[in-house]
């Protein structure tokens, strides 16, 4: 087995993150997360729900986005108030302060929500729960991580007949973030992918007719069926299930099974069931392994499951890759689709995407990134997941403003998940800059308790910033307020 990557290899990862972003950008500050006073004059008022959450940092990534994109029409002199996206500490969606914030706040304006509340939310409809429905992507997996404040169906938009619907833009996150890298291999426009009118997906395996190349999923949970899910729609199958335990494992299996959505999911536990695997695919019975994304938190395995899991990711990212195994590719970057599905090249080294994103290089992305070209892997910090999926829910979030205030025609916000730049609700500047931000900060820093807003209760003990020093390659100092 290779060994594990250097710190050299390191410094390169977290060096390429930060020079993505261009030097002008390492001058953007994260916004400080809005105090209680902010929150309460806001016009619009989003928040983030879940625990732990103090290490979070789509509020910087949030507000910057609200105080931008407000800017839009070229009023630099208006300074609020600004909407406002706050930490919410919530164990549990039986917490009074979750559904209150949400059916009862007049300036409601959407929310986010992780874990441990992502299954729990979606599972429970209607006025005298948090949810009153669920859109198709949220059916599909089981998990809910956005809120979105709909008007009722006859229009209205008075606070008692407004509908409470459950998306998920994890989904989003990990396809575009895959779908963004691969465009960048081949030299493509990086959001040819936005385009509504087709599907884009893996090309076949050309050693066998309808082959589809496979992936691997490390974790479980509300993560792994947002990851298998985006998996599935790119057209990758069977896919491998690698997480420390097996009961979790079964119930993803079970989930998707039960809806009969004829998924091809293949839990591993053991050596030679991955040597089974892997005879499959160099015989070409199963596609080769062409992507993989990782959901598990970035800490050194303890017990004999855990070793288990980085000793198989280990032999997954040493497996050989053939780019030239791609067949069909029917990708059309400079025209409108004209087909439903369209089929892009196999890219030279396969995307890796770490969810994870604290620190910035896991242990797992340097591993895959320390591949011979043999066995190439093109890792994704889970940071470039997490814009993805940010940028979706502002979007839906600002269009359903825009219809709430009566300033535009009854539409889905949820179609506008995808409307990016100038022609989307928040417009190119906005989106290039928090994007930027978001590159070029360094590992998230915890926020001290007094930033996170449990229940409007807290009293913020300051209105200084929060400065936090943090000694990486590049001595960038950046802290998530």
């Amino acid at each position: 087995m290779a060994p594990v990557a250097n710190s050299t290899v390191l410094d390169v990862a977290v060096e390429s993150s930060t020079e993505q972003a261009g030097p002008s950008t390492l001058a953007l500050a994260p916004p400080a997360h809005p105090t209680l006073q902010e929150i309460e004059a806001s016009p619009r008022r989003h928040r983030l729900f879940g625990y732990p959450i103090s290490h979070s940092a789509s509020p910087a990534f949030q507000n910057l986005l609200m105080q931008r994109s407000s800017l839009r029409k070229g009023d630099c002199s208006y300074e609020g108030p600004f909407p406002t996206y706050s930490l919410c500490e919530t164990r549990s969606i039986d917490e009074k302060h979750m559904r209150r914030y949400v059916r009862q706040d007049e300036r409601f304006g959407g929310s986010a929500v992780t874990m441990p509340l992502k299954v729990a939310v979606a599972a429970q409809l209607g006025k005298e729960h948090i949810l009153d429905e669920l859109d198709a992507i949220a059916q599909a997996t089981g998990t809910v991580n956005t809120i979105v404040v709909y008007p009722s169906q006859s229009g209205s938009t008075r606070l008692e007949d407004r509908r409470m619907v459950g998306t998920n833009t994890d989904y989003l996150g990990i396809r575009h973030a895959i779908l963004r890298n691969v465009a960048t291999q081949h030299g493509l426009d990086p959001s040819f992918y936005m385009r509504a009118s087709a599907t884009y997906q893996f090309p076949l395996d050309g050693r066998r007719e309808g082959l589809k190349h496979s992936a691997l999923i490390i974790g479980s949970g509300g993560t792994c069926r947002s990851a298998v899910w985006a998996a599935h729609r790119l057209g990758l199958s069977p896919l491998y299930l690698l997480n420390r335990d097996a009961p979790e494992t079964a119930d993803v299996v079970q989930y998707f099974d039960q809806r009969g959505m004829n998924l091809d999911l293949r839990p591993l536990r053991s050596e030679q069931a991955w040597q089974e695997e892997a005879l499959r695919r160099e015989t070409g019975e199963t596609g080769q392994l062409a992507c993989t994304i990782g959901a598990i938190p970035s800490m050194a395995p303890q017990t004999i499951d855990e070793k288990m899991v980085y000793n198989l990711a280990h032999m997954f990212f040493e497996s050989e890759y053939r780019p030239d195994f791609g067949a069909h590719a029917n990708i059309q970057p400079d025209v409108e689709a004209s087909s439903t599905i369209q089929r892009f090249p196999l890219p030279s080294a396969r995307p890796f995407l770490e969810m994870c994103y604290k620190p910035r290089v896991t242990p797992l992305l340097a591993y895959a990134a320390s591949q011979p070209s043999a066995s190439a892997w093109s890792p994704i910090c889970g940071v470039e997941a997490m814009i993805e999926q940010g940028l979706a829910q502002a979007r839906m979030w600002a269009t359903s403003a825009s219809i709430l205030r009566g300033e535009a025609p009854l539409q889905d916000p949820l179609g506008c998940a995808t409307a990016a730049g100038d022609a989307g609700p928040l417009g190119l500047e906005a989106e290039e800059e928090a994007r930027a931000m978001a590159t070029a900060m360094g590992d998230v820093v915890v926020a001290p308790p007094n930033h996170v807003a449990a229940s409007m209760k807290i009293p913020r003990t300051s209105a200084s910033p929060l400065t936090t020093g943090l000694d990486t390659p590049q001595s960038f100092v950046a802290a998530v307020r």
